[in-house]
């Protein structure tokens, strides 16, 4: 039988490769492959239309700040079309408006998804807010707090001087003296993801914290199972949910 050799480099870069959780990661971040799925995902998140792997490939972008700076004869050659090239530009002017929940949710940092980016908008009012502190008032949890901040002082900082966003968040602060604070445990029955009830309870005015405190209000498990997070909110008195939309419907401030 032959033996399989685990590679060391990687196929696209040639930068080494290293093991987290049983992958294997590279962590260069010029990596074409990389750059290539990060593009793709922030022109999804920033809802650029007619930005696709397809017109990525032809554009041939060498960074992500690259894109915002696009000249149109360049993007008329490659596209072959005036047309398409304008409304292509008009997109991506339109997305430089974008708030910052959209924006952090678009730069494809480990963890950060739109969840995650909606917590932390909630109680900053710009991206100069984020820190250790803003984000467990947020209710993040440590690794998406180590995730985001070293994001913050690492490729951030790279590019923050030509990134057209304004990094701010839509509304004011949320008075988080008023709030409460639900946290999730456990698979839900009146969802069929975690991250659709998490923007449900948002909308609703609740905020979203990963673990059990003295200062959680709520805590949902549909699954009705004796869990930690369970043991943990029967000893600190903390009313336990068994339906979601019970919850919502009664809108409990």
């Amino acid at each position: 039988m032959q033996q399989i050799q685990i590679p060391t480099k990687c196929p696209c870069c040639d930068y080494d490769l290293i093991f987290v959780n049983d992958q294997l990661f590279c962590r260069n971040t010029a990596c074409s492959a990389q750059l290539t799925k990060k593009l793709e995902n922030l022109c999804k998140v920033l809802s650029i239309k007619g930005m696709g792997p397809k017109t990525l490939e032809k554009l041939n972008l060498a960074d992500i700040v690259e894109l915002f700076y696009l000249d149109r004869e360049d993007v008329v050659a490659a596209l072959g079309s005036e047309k398409v090239a304008d409304k292509l530009l008009d997109e991506i002017e339109r997305a430089k408006s974008s708030d910052l929940a959209t924006v952090l949710s678009a730069f494809s940092i480990p963890l950060v998804g739109n969840v995650a980016s909606k917590k932390i908008s909630s109680v900053v009012d710009s991206i100069d807010e984020i820190n250790q502190e803003t984000c467990k008032i947020a209710g993040l949890g440590d690794k998406v707090t180590a995730n985001l901040l070293n994001w913050l002082d690492t490729e951030y900082q790279e590019m923050k001087e030509f990134l057209p966003f304004s990094f701010k968040s839509v509304k004011q602060k949320t008075n988080n003296a008023d709030a409460k604070r639900v946290c999730i445990t456990g698979k839900l029955k009146t969802f069929k993801k975690k991250s659709d009830a998490e923007e449900s309870l948002s909308a609703a005015g609740f905020i979203l914290v990963d673990s059990v405190t003295k200062t959680t209000d709520y805590l949902v498990d549909e699954g009705d199972l004796m869990s930690a997070k369970r043991q943990k909110a029967v000893e600190y008195g903390i009313t336990i949910i068994t339906d979601l939309n019970d919850l919502l419907e009664r809108k409990i401030k």
